[in-house]
């Protein structure tokens, strides 16, 4: 870290920092649907961003931290953090990625845990997660460029009965150089330790070569064949086997990517797909992924404060003057290996005063270690708008659905219904007045609830 802020140092600064200052009343901040109790609580959030690009190194780095005035066994300090970094070390051939980040999770995705944190039902814990990525860098001429990567992650959690892990992880990549156009080769080989606070651990572990044949500027065809094995908790009857798969590449212009393709690995068949496509005004993407992981994985690949927006344009301070939202349609957080088969799509459309966002995404998991399949679903929409040159507004409606099978039978649905409105008071100041309205059933005892929630909001740029 020392030789990375040393290269950093002389890079280019962008600074900003925010400091916001709320009120939010709830009706129900027990979040119980019999005997609600209403209270008004006081919100301090300090933020910082940081962007510097130099030479040799960059980073982005946007801080927060969410002090409420709850009381009791609530936390009343949530921290949210985001930094990326990557250097060169050595010209062209050693480099270093780091990535650190903070946030609010829910423990259980079929319990109630409320959209933000000012709620008396728990079920959260705050997230911490670090990795460095040191990684070599080789060019044979025009024959070949090999990758060879070591990355160690680590994961903590605030509470004491949510589990934490570390992992590390060794990855070769050997692809095909310059004098390779109408057919490519690769080769990775990969290797993933984790281990638990508890004494657990898996090993996850894959070979394969991948050959590509360009058809024309258009087409392309890509597949790969291999041999994985694996050490995981299981009761399936198989952990570990070969794998192939065959798919092809679409490019009909240099703003429409589709990538599509199928295989099988050794709990069954597999589908991948990932389309991206780009106009002026409007951004498509959607992606669909049948891969073993877990909750460890899932978590470290978070992000908390996007360094874009969907049109790539960089975004200088994340943080909006909200409550922090918790995410809460991630996965179980535990030990074990499943399954995951993911779709996400989103779209969105701006126009000179109005920005349009769809988004749906769901992801099937398939426990190894117990015959338990959770059902993770979500879908959103979005709309701002700038009404004057001081004035702005904003609704969204989101609905989510968990459903679980196997060792357990627990469904439930959740409406959110947000709107917003934002009144420029000073070239650094804002005011925002916000309303959401969550809606939760389920058939479980005790876990439906509705909410009205009001937050009036001071945003000050130092």
């Amino acid at each position: 870290m020392l030789l990375l802020s040393m290269t950093v140092s002389a890079a280019e600064w962008t600074r900003s920092a925010s400091i916001n200052a709320s009120a939010v009343y709830s009706d129900n901040i027990n979040l119980v649907s019999t005997g609600k109790e209403s209270e008004i609580n006081g919100i301090l959030t300090p933020s910082i961003a940081l962007h510097g690009e130099g030479a040799r190194a960059n980073l982005d780095l946007v801080g927060a931290l969410e002090i409420n005035s709850q009381s009791g066994n609530n936390d009343s300090v949530n921290p949210r953090l985001q930094a990326d970094a990557n250097a060169e070390l050595y010209e062209r051939v050693a480099f270093l990625d780091f990535n650190a980040t903070a946030t609010q999770n829910a423990i259980d995705p079929l319990a109630v845990t409320g959209t933000d944190n000012l709620s008396n039902r728990g079920n959260k814990t705050t997230t911490y997660s670090y990795k460095f990525s040191p990684y070599l860098k080789h060019r044979y001429k025009g024959l070949a460029e090999m990758e060879l990567r070591y990355t160690y992650n680590e994961l903590s959690h605030s509470e004491d009965n949510v589990t934490d892990t570390s992992s590390e992880m060794f990855n070769l990549s050997i692809d095909s150089g310059s004098d390779f156009t109408r057919v490519t080769w690769g080769f990775d080989a990969s290797r993933r330790t984790t281990d638990t606070d508890q004494g657990e651990v898996s090993r996850l572990s894959s070979l394969a070569l991948r050959l590509g044949y360009r058809i024309n500027r258009q087409w392309r065809l890509n597949g790969l064949v291999g041999d994985e094995s694996n050490e995981f908790t299981s009761t399936q009857s198989s952990r570990d086997g070969s794998l192939w798969d065959i798919g092809a590449t679409w490019t009909p212009s240099a703003r429409t990517v589709l990538d599509f393709g199928i295989g099988e690995r050794f709990f069954g068949s597999t589908r991948r797909l990932s389309l991206s496509h780009t106009s002026r005004r409007s951004i498509l993407t959607a992606s669909y992924t049948h891969e073993l992981t877990d909750s460890t994985s899932l978590l470290s690949n978070q992000v908390v404060f996007p360094a874009t927006d969907p049109f790539g344009q960089p975004i200088i301070n994340s943080v909006t003057g909200d409550p922090f939202l918790i995410s809460g349609n991630l996965a179980t957080i535990g030990t074990s290996t499943f399954v995951d088969e993911r779709l996400a799509l989103s779209y969105t459309l701006r126009g000179r005063r109005t920005r349009l966002t769809l988004n749906a995404d769901t992801s099937d998991q398939t426990f190894q270690d117990s015959t338990r399949k959770v059902s993770l679903t979500g879908l959103g929409a979005s709309l701002s708008r700038t009404l004057s040159g001081k004035v702005s507004a904003d609704v969204g409606l989101n609905w989510n659905q968990q459903e679980e099978s196997g060792t357990g039978n627990r469904e439930s649905d959740t409406w959110r219904l947000q709107a917003g409105l934002n009144q420029r008071l000073g070239q650094k100041t804002n005011l925002r007045l916000n309303y959401s309205y969550t809606d939760r059933s389920s058939n479980q005892a005790g876990q439906s609830y509705e909410e009205n929630k009001l937050a009036l909001t001071l945003i000050h740029t130092l």
